[in-house]
């Protein structure tokens, strides 16, 4: 008898540095924000590893320009890059801390609020978009409705492949292998229902599915002058654009919207129709406070008038 053994082995994975691990516990799009900071951080004389000195005089220097929020983001991608490399980092020292504290002060924490796109928005936009040249409509459409109907980042809405998706009979099922809710990637799955008449996001991306023909790779993608589909993923910088030309093109200011109007939109019409906070975060993944910011504007609105 044969003494080989038969058992299927494991396969050789190759081993990862330090650094490598501690990079595949963040999301791709917070790798690239940490590295557009501490790249805008450096172009502006500053370096890692730095001292409190540098530190100071770069907070002082964007602190009257910035929103407080993006200046607490870029401390924390410089500190983060300091980890990464080994370095002790100078960001947590109490001169910091301190100006920061000026900063909130004299500048204020307020966040900039994008408009929403509610249901009445969405719809209108739907319009304004089947006007144009079929391709780029039935593209565009689709991106609209399940960018909306499944409260979905621009990260994730590009990410997005065929094989992500699940037809169902009640609607559909969307895969997302990575988001800020499933940094581990575990998966994150999104169910879309269908809706009642033409306006339903199932219809619309099974529309698209038909006039591009495409059956793997990207959902996503650019769609030129003359119709012809590109082979990569659209871009979140594009997703946005398109937002904001529709926005444009219905008469309203497309300053006030972004590409994340979409997922805001959803988020305050659950609100508003008294879906219950946990059912909307089964879609969003929202947690904690950031949903709580939408409930407070949705019981907002429904105060009655007193007169």
């Amino acid at each position: 008898m044969s003494n080989v053994d038969h058992r299927r082995k494991a396969p050789v994975r190759p081993l990862l540095s330090e650094v490598e691990y501690l990079e595949a516990t963040r999301a791709p799009s917070t790798r690239r924000e940490y590295a557009n900071d501490v790249r805008l951080y450096i172009e502006a004389g500053g370096s890692i590893p730095a001292t409190v000195d540098q530190i100071v005089d770069y907070v002082t220097a964007i602190g009257s320009r910035l929103a407080v929020a993006t200046i607490e983001r870029r401390l924390v991608s410089i500190h983060v890059g300091h980890l990464d490399q080994g370095y002790q980092s100078p960001v947590s020292d109490a001169r910091v801390k301190q100006v920061m504290k000026g900063v909130r002060r004299s500048v204020g924490v307020a966040q900039r609020r994008v408009g929403a796109i509610e249901k009445d928005i969405l719809l209108e936009l739907w319009s304004v978009a089947a006007k144009r040249k079929p391709v780029w409509a039935a593209r565009t459409i689709a991106l609209l409705a399940t960018g909306w109907g499944g409260a979905f980042r621009r990260s994730e809405l590009v990410g997005l492949t065929w094989d992500c998706v699940t037809w169902l009979d009640s609607g559909m099922e969307l895969l997302l292998r990575s988001s800020k809710v499933d940094q581990a990637g575990a998966g994150f799955v999104k169910f879309i229902p269908n809706a009642y008449g033409d306006r339903c996001p199932v219809k619309a991306l099974r529309h698209w599915q038909e006039i591009s023909g495409l059956t793997d790779g990207p959902i996503f993608r650019a769609v030129g002058q003359n119709e012809s589909i590109g082979n990569r993923a659209l871009s979140t910088h594009a997703v946005a654009k398109i937002i904001k030309q529709l926005i444009e093109s219905s008469g309203r200011d497309p300053a006030l919207f972004s590409g994340h109007s979409l997922r805001a939109g959803f988020v305050t019409a659950g609100i508003l129709a008294g879906v219950q906070s946990h059912v909307i975060a089964m879609v969003s993944g929202h947690k904690g406070a950031t949903l709580e910011k939408y409930v407070r504007i949705g019981k907002r609105r429904q105060i009655p008038s007193l007169l």
